[in-house]
């Protein structure tokens, strides 16, 4: 039987509480996936989070681009050709020609934008010298500027390259995120800045929280918090959830 009802008013359930619930739920996810030694495509690496290699770390940056305005398994498509292609490191990201590049990562939609942005980010890294860990590690509010002004990166791609392949605190901020915030009374019309700061206020400044906070929240999303027809009786939030009770 599911459980009754009882969202106070006005609803005020803490973020660092909805995170422990929902991993208590649904566990750890393993983000981001990346492609094992001599594999094809990217695995989730659940209850690890250990360092990446220079190529995984290229690949989480790949990825966030491609993952742009499509589903990951669209993007898995991509990585799995360019894979094939024998295009997994920065020299041979900076050697293909933007026509073939095109035709490897169309199924990631926007495959010409996409193609530009690649390019644009590779050559921005081969000028900083190539070592991806390395550039990285810099003055974090710095990187993040410096990559918001690459071609094609908004605050959500940046931020995902922070967090994923850079293993810093910048929590990512997107469309299930700002979904599931609005139902539990977080916020209502913010701005992906707001919403950002709202977040890191209630909890503590740690990439491997934000990584799995993140992380867990668009798994809920997926298959629970739905955009249409939310699952609000299987919810594990829902007693408290103000969203939830009126449904």
């Amino acid at each position: 039987m599911p459980a009754r009802c009882r969202a106070p008013a006005p609803l005020t359930l803490a973020p660092l509480t909805v995170y422990r619930r929902l991993l208590r739920a649904y566990g750890p996810q393993g983000w981001w996936p990346v492609t094992p030694t001599g594999g094809h495509l990217p695995r989730y690496r659940h209850g690890f989070l250990g360092r990446l290699t220079q190529r995984q770390r290229l690949e989480v940056c790949v990825g966030a681009i491609l993952t742009q305005n499509t589903n990951w398994g669209n993007v898995e498509k991509a990585m799995s050709r360019l894979h094939a292609a024998g295009i997994r490191d920065l020299d041979g990201l900076l050697a293909v020609s933007q026509p073939r590049l095109e035709r490897l990562i169309r199924s990631s939609g926007y495959f010409r934008q996409k193609a530009k942005k690649l390019k644009a980010f590779v050559r921005h890294l081969a000028g900083r010298g190539g070592k991806i860990a390395d550039w990285l590690s810099g003055d974090l509010e710095a990187l993040r500027v410096e990559l918001l002004g690459l071609y094609g990166i908004g605050p959500e791609t940046a931020d995902s390259i922070l967090l994923y392949a850079a293993g810093r605190p910048s929590f990512v901020i997107d469309a299930y995120t700002l979904r599931i915030g609005k139902r539990l009374g977080w916020f209502r019309k913010p701005s992906y800045a707001r919403a950002q700061s709202y977040l890191t206020r209630q909890i503590p400044k740690d990439a491997r929280l934000y990584n799995e906070f993140h992380a867990v929240l668009v798994y809920f999303a997926k298959v629970c918090c739905r955009k249409t027809g939310p699952l609000c009786v299987e919810c594990p939030l829902r007693e408290v959830c103000r969203y939830g009770c009126d449904r």
